[in-house]
């Protein structure tokens, strides 16, 4: 008695100790379309509800399940339920979780019920099932998860950014990584980057702390930062300081579709895309309250709000809103933001459904690029390391403020069950005022740098609308999903650039604020892009086993540059490209599913040839990959297994023209193949494990160049990379509502520059996460939830690329802990 008496305080002391920083428990739920023994459709669920108030986890399963009820206080107070593990229906589900409560839940109307005292007739849960017996048999390769919408743990099995069709991702020919909202909020990702972490093929932090844009590499190519999808549509900005970087908290999903994709989605780099999915509104409601503290003195409040308008279910609506204050790790630099998300949909019948999105976001930071001598830092310096917090800009006269607003829509109708129509559009206004203060080079002296700067404002415009019609039908064992569409983007940027030359800075022992220079304008430039495509795909099934996707797109694009300061220096071309795509999938009843697949993409390149060449216009470049790979996804579990080989080519890449004496021209002989092994892992096991687990192997060549780089390894690129996450909710036995999370991410040497004379170091980095609901300690705490996130836990210290301007290079991201208090309700 004794022993089980301190077990009791112990355990009651730990979960005190934990009120400020963990968090809740997660419940976990897998749905499955089936059909009842009499040929109606229902909807078979597996759920994981730990034991709670009843209160509580009535209202959990309704929220997971799509579903709402009312709870008269005078029925539920008091009472508690041992939750649930298995597979239910809705009705079901109510009925194991009221189970000896003497109350049941009773379908009012489609999707409400309402929690009654049970009839004399039905005195418990055994009576229930005996009323009426289903058999129910799970259809082949569907669920009730839409491609689009939540997802209920980490592991996804849907997804539109291969095909722009609701599609299965174990029936995509291309690789495809989904990062959930649960995974983001596991891993309290505060970045794009952040998301993107323990993901195969991805390269998320190549730049260091730089919060101009989510630096990302795919495949061994750059994602460019400035050029990202949003709900499949381009979000693009022209020069360096514009990039486009989206609040993670406005986020229902990242997508990685690895490898080309122009065949859907026009011009773009050849080493994949990453498609950022907005939260929309939502039937069921969604109440929650956020407050965050952290490192550098970061305090962030947050808000996400949802539901339903009207009774009849035709307006709902959606409010995500963030204000955050923080500093960085580099001195001066600050990471302020406020961003606000409202949506609202209008479905006034089943066949038909509009979406209007909005959201607003304003940056202001100081200049996060601070790239230090390597000498002091991959190097010795006889002066010491130069501390990873070191500015070598100036206070008060470096930043990087930015303002966006985007207004869209997304617009979907069925005329029948065999063709529907889709029109999604976008505007988006980006405005950015920055400057920032450059390393050109360190002194002989060892610990005097020399520095330029400049100044950038620069206006966006982007209107990006697409339009496709979806054609189904099925003859004899062929199954067809085919698209045609046509897709529009028109964007405009106006930059006005500044340039000086400000006074030297002793890195070991700044003095600010001296002799700063009068900035001169230098660069005064409009450039636009209008480009047109039209597109054609098929994915056909054959016999429920093969899935065939055949495609083709034909894109004309012009772009200019109307130089103010200098006319004769304006250029304008037009550029035409054909991109095909061609996959196959075989689905095994085992679950396995190898796949196969070629496809294309190209980039317009502005600028021509030397006038000794014939000043001819540059071609796009293009990309051209081949891929295998073999998925796995066992029947009735959440899981997913990605396995990839690649061999991709990057075709006309202009290099220096080193005939031209002038040195202001380029030609297009450069040619960089990346070839690679890609092994993904997520599972989610009923035992309370969830784990995570990525692997790469990325073998780069410049095949062609003409400045004396030919068969080296572009420089940044890590042969090796690997990660582990894993998450554990302890039984209730041990410490109830208690979570316990940690990964590791292991980066491998690569090149510090493309002529392969040095290279930086490997690096192995550890994450952890402590989260509790706070439920467990009393109802008054009900709704409560706690985390405590690290990410570089042992705060290693380490250099992340190398081969900047000045010979310069970057360092990493040190520690950073955050703790979050939610409240939902």
């Amino acid at each position: 008695m004794q022993q089980h008496t301190h077990r009791y305080q112990l355990r009651k002391a730990v979960q005190t100790a934990l009120l400020v920083m963990a968090v809740s428990g997660t419940s976990f739920v897998y749905m499955s379309a089936v059909y009842a023994a009499d040929g109606t459709k229902a909807t078979v669920t597996s759920y994981r509800i730990k034991a709670d108030t009843l209160e509580q986890s009535l209202s959990e399963f309704a929220s997971l399940s799509g579903v709402s009820i009312t709870l008269p206080p005078g029925l539920v107070n008091g009472k508690t339920s041992s939750g649930i593990n298995g597979n239910y229906t809705v009705q079901q589900g109510f009925d194991a979780l009221l189970s000896g409560t003497g109350l049941q839940a009773i379908e009012v109307s489609r999707g409400v019920f309402s929690l009654q005292r049970s009839s004399p007739e039905i005195k418990s849960q055994q009576d229930v099932q005996t009323l009426k017996e289903v058999t129910v048999v799970a259809p082949k390769g569907r669920d009730t998860e839409i491609a689009t919408g939540p997802v209920n743990g980490y592991v996804a099995k849907r997804s539109a950014s291969a095909t722009k069709t609701d599609t299965a991702i174990i029936e995509a020919p291309q690789s495809i990584a989904v990062i959930t909202r649960d995974q983001m909020n596991a891993q309290n990702v505060q970045s794009v980057s952040d998301a993107l972490r323990y993901t195969a093929g991805v390269y998320a932090e190549s730049n260091g702390p730089d919060p101009r844009a989510d630096n990302i590499v795919i495949r061994g190519f750059d994602a460019n930062g400035r050029d990202q999808y949003r709900d499949g549509l381009r979000s693009y900005a022209f020069n360096n300081q514009g990039g486009t970087v989206l609040e993670p908290y406005g986020l229902e999903r990242v997508e990685v579709l690895r490898g080309p994709s122009s065949i859907l989605y026009g011009q773009g780099g050849p080493g994949g895309l990453v498609n950022l999915v907005s939260k929309k509104p939502t039937d069921v409601p969604i109440h929650e309250l956020q407050a965050q503290v952290g490192r550098f003195d970061r305090k962030q409040v947050a808000a996400d709000f949802g539901g339903l308008l009207t009774d009849d279910g035709v307006w709902s609506y959606r409010l995500t809103g963030l204000w955050r204050d923080s500093d960085t790790q580099i001195d001066y630099v600050k990471d302020d933001r406020v961003f606000i998300a409202p949506a609202i949909t209008w479905r006034p019948s089943d066949a038909t459904s509009l979406t209007i999105l909005t959201d607003y976001q304003k940056n202001v930071r100081g200049q996060g690029y601070q790239a230090l001598p390597k000498v002091g830092t991959l190097d010795a310096n006889p002066n010491g390391r130069i501390p990873t917090s070191r500015f070598i800009g100036e206070p008060g006269v470096d930043k990087f403020n930015q303002e966006r607003y985007a207004l869209g829509y997304l617009f979907e109708h069925a005329f029948n069950e065999h063709l529907l129509f889709r029109q999604n559009l976008r505007y988006q206004h980006m405005r950015t005022n920055a400057l920032s203060v450059y390393l050109s080079g360190l002194q002989s002296d060892n610990r005097t740098i020399s520095r330029f700067g400049g100044g950038s404002k620069e206006d966006v415009d982007n209107l990006t609308v697409d339009n496709h019609a979806q054609f189904k039908w099925a003859s004899g064992i062929f199954a067809h999903t085919a698209l045609i569409g046509l897709d529009h983007q028109k964007m405009r940027s106006d930059v006005e650039g500044t340039f000086g030359v400000f006074s030297d800075l002793d890195i070991y022992n700044p003095v600010y604020g001296v002799g700063l220079p009068t900035l001169n304008v230098n660069n005064d430039v409009t450039q636009r892009l209008r480009q047109t495509g039209f597109y054609l795909q098929d994915q056909i099934k054959i016999d429920e086993k093969w899935v065939l996707t055949l495609g083709g797109r034909r894109d004309w694009a012009r772009t200019s540059s109307e130089d103010h300061l200098t006319p004769a220096d304006s250029n304008a071309q037009n550029d035409q490209a054909t991109t095909w795509r061609a996959g196959l999938v075989y689905l095994t009843d085992s679950g396995w599913a190898p796949y196969a697949s070629y496809t294309e993409s190209f980039t317009p390149v502005i600028g021509t040839s030397s006038p000794a060449r014939g000043s001819k216009p540059f071609e796009p470049e293009s990309g051209k990959q081949y891929e295998v790979g073999l998925r796995f996804q066992p029947e009735g579990q959440r899981t997913m297994l990605t396995f990839s080989l690649f061999d991709l080519t990057r075709k006309n890449l202009t290099t220096a023209d080193l005939q031209d004496a002038t040195g202001t021209y380029n030609i297009q002989r450069g040619e960089v193949r990346s070839r690679g092994f890609e092994a993904e892992a997520k599972t989610q096991l009923d035992n309370g494990l969830d784990l995570i687990a990525s692997f790469t192997h990325t073998v780069m060549d410049i095949t062609k160049s003409n400045d004396g780089v030919q068969g080296n390894v572009p420089n940044n690129i890590p042969k090796h990379a690997a990660a582990l996450w894993a998450n554990y909710q302890l039984p209730t036995a041990w410490l109830a509502g208690l979570s316990v999370g940690g990964g590791v991410r292991y980066v491998g040497a690569r090149y510090g520059e493309d002529t392969n004379e040095y290279k930086v170091p490997a690096y192995t980095l550890v994450d952890a996460s402590l989260r509790y609901d706070m439920a467990l300690l009393g109802q008054q705490w009900k709704g409560w939830q706690a985390a405590m996130n690290a990410s570089n836990l042992f705060d290693k210290e380490y250099v992340a690329a190398c081969g900047y301007y000045g010979d310069g290079c970057k360092w990493g991201y040190r520690r950073n802990v955050m703790a979050t208090l939610t409240y939902r309700w």
